[in-house]
């Protein structure tokens, strides 16, 4: 699995292997890893906390993106569906 290491210091994960290195993962911070479990220990797929999915943040930032502004022609960008103000309602 591709990921992508979170941490700040280079640290070393005996549990897997670089597979582009064939060795111990000796991760650098903001480096792209490829990587297995070691010797089928029983281990998540990725070392957890230190480790996300390669992609996995441009992904999220797309779709934060997409949800922030309303898709044209629909029900928000037509401001239909708001409440109006308390000051407003005199009629």
């Amino acid at each position: 699995m591709r990921a992508v290491y979170l941490g700040h210091e280079a640290l070393t994960f005996a549990d897997y292997i670089d597979l582009d290195t064939g060795r111990t993962l000796a991760a650098e911070p903001g480096g792209t890893y490829d990587l297995a479990p070691a010797g089928g220990r029983p281990v998540p797929d990725i070392p957890q906390g230190w480790f996300s999915p390669a992609g996995q943040q441009d992904e999220g930032a797309a779709a934060e993106g997409d949800a922030a502004s309303p898709e044209p022609g629909s029900e928000e960008e037509a401001g239909e569906g708001e409440v109006p103000d308390d000051d407003q309602q005199d009629e």
